[in-house]
């Protein structure tokens, strides 16, 4: 745990709460499932959440370049929109397909179906978020576990499927929320050819602090 804590850039650092993302995705017909679950280690906080989602998304920039552009242009277009009705508008991605070559089909990074627990998955693979926070909570970090296999669909598509989800399981005022966090995140790196891995903390601290900044 000390050199997790160093590799986060974490003096002190306490398991805030971890996000399990449940991917089913079939290469055949070129369609996934997906499934949610919330669990809670030091806060049960549902505020604490959104800062969560927006951290599992600045690691999936930083670890795959392939989709980033892509992935960066779309985030950024959808929060825009959110940011300019309230978050009246919500979350709802462009069809993205992914021509992943070597002679396969042409796969499908969005959209997936929403199961409501992974119960009702056969065999997925399971994505493991968890969010560090200093015990002031003035800071938070991210250690994704990412299962092996099919990580050009899994890793961009896991960054949607959160914010999708969390984005309609709570109110207009969350979703500007979330909005703000992910278009400073954004505007933290300025463009996808500056986003580096390891970057996430520091990119969530300075939405925080903007965001605060503009009350």
């Amino acid at each position: 745990m000390g050199f997790l804590r160093r590799l986060l850039g974490i003096v002190s650092a306490v398991e805030i709460m971890r996000l399990d993302l449940f991917m089913e995705y079939h290469v055949l017909s070129g369609k996934g499932s997906a499934a949610l679950e919330w669990v809670p280690l030091a806060s049960k906080d549902q505020r604490l959440r959104p800062f969560l989602v927006a951290l599992l998304y600045a690691r999936i920039l930083g670890a795959h370049a392939e989709t980033r552009d892509k992935l960066f242009r779309i985030i950024g277009e959808v929060s825009i929109n959110n940011l300019q009705d309230r978050g009246f508008t919500g979350f709802a991605f462009p069809r993205w397909m992914l021509d992943v070559g070597m002679g396969v089909q042409i796969q499908q990074i969005w959209p997936w179906d929403i199961m409501p627990n992974p119960s009702f998955l056969t065999t997925p693979k399971v994505y493991r978020a968890t969010m560090y926070g200093t015990k002031t909570m003035d800071r938070f970090s991210i250690y994704l576990n990412m299962a092996w296999g099919l990580e050009r669909i899994l890793a961009p598509s896991s960054a949607l499927i959160a914010i999708a989800v969390y984005s309609q399981s709570t109110d207009q005022d969350g979703r500007f929320e979330l909005a703000q966090l992910l278009w400073h995140i954004n505007h933290f790196y300025g463009s996808p050819d500056n986003i580096i891995v390891g970057h996430e903390a520091d990119a969530l601290k300075a939405a925080i602090a903007a965001i605060n900044a503009s009350i």
